[in-house]
């Protein structure tokens, strides 16, 4: 039932915005396991940029970083700087993104493009909230493991 219940999932911007940090951090791991990701939150105080953490057998691990702002809200560089730095050595990833409800710094999506830091600002937030489109196709994620962050061994 609870499977069913995810596969329809959609949550709305206002919800979003209307939910407090943590909840947004729940409503991001409800969404990774509607798209078929083992996910769970596991932010909190010195979390090192990682509020919730998903699995794909084929895709790897992914570190999601939630911004919860006000809808005018900014995420800039810094933030993008903090998740590159600690997505593989401290969390072993191999997926790194920035979710924010508001928007992000021009600076901060170019650094991230560059960098192989994913971001999802309120547009690309609607397209996998509201309208249901699987993350894996909204950053387009390629269907095998890429060890962009994971340290070596």
């Amino acid at each position: 039932m609870r499977a069913q219940t995810l596969a329809r999932l959609r949550i709305t911007l206002a919800q979003l915005d209307a939910m407090d940090d943590r909840a947004f951090e729940f409503a991001l791991r409800d969404l990774l396991l509607r798209d078929g990701w083992n996910a769970r939150q596991v932010g909190q105080q010195g979390d090192q940029a990682a509020d919730v953490i998903g699995e794909d057998r084929q895709r790897g691990r992914i570190v999601l970083q939630a911004k919860h702002t006000t809808v005018a809200g900014k995420v800039g560089s810094s933030v993008m700087y903090q998740v590159k730095g600690t997505a593989g050595p401290a969390h072993g990833a191999d997926i790194a993104v920035v979710v924010t409800n508001g928007s992000f710094t021009r600076d901060a999506k170019t650094w991230g493009e560059r960098h192989q830091v994913h971001w999802i600002d309120r547009d690309r937030l609607r397209r996998w909230a509201e309208h249901g489109t699987p993350l894996q196709d909204l950053l387009r994620l390629p269907t095998s493991r890429k060890t962009a962050f994971r340290r070596a061994a």
